[in-house]
């Protein structure tokens, strides 16, 4: 499955779900991004325990995994080209120099 593909079947699943019945500030959006991103770090914290939600994964991919959906969700809402824009950026950072010419980070 294409990205794109796994895109819309996330946003179908959220308006079908009663996400998108109002508009949410974009600032609200990014920050549930964000806060799925800090769970994931709290599983680290604690030593990644196995998901109680998901069997056979850690609750880190578990996280990780809720920070795809959302961010998939809202390109979806919003029409946005994730895919095409993730092989751009991605073809982008191949042509960098090595550590994108002296960063520390």
């Amino acid at each position: 499955m294409e990205i794109s593909q796994i895109q819309s079947k996330v946003h179908r699943t959220a308006v079908e779900h009663g996400w998108w019945e109002n508009p949410r500030p974009v600032g609200e959006v990014l920050m549930l991004m964000v806060t799925e991103l800090a769970e994931a770090m709290e599983a680290y914290r604690s030593g990644n325990p196995e998901s109680e939600k998901i069997p056979g994964f850690s609750q880190m991919e578990e996280e990780l995994a809720d920070v795809v959906i959302r961010l998939l969700d809202y390109a979806g809402g919003e029409n946005l080209n994730i895919e095409g824009a993730l092989l751009a950026k991605m073809g982008y950072n191949e042509k960098r120099p090595y550590r994108h010419g002296g960063k520390l980070a």
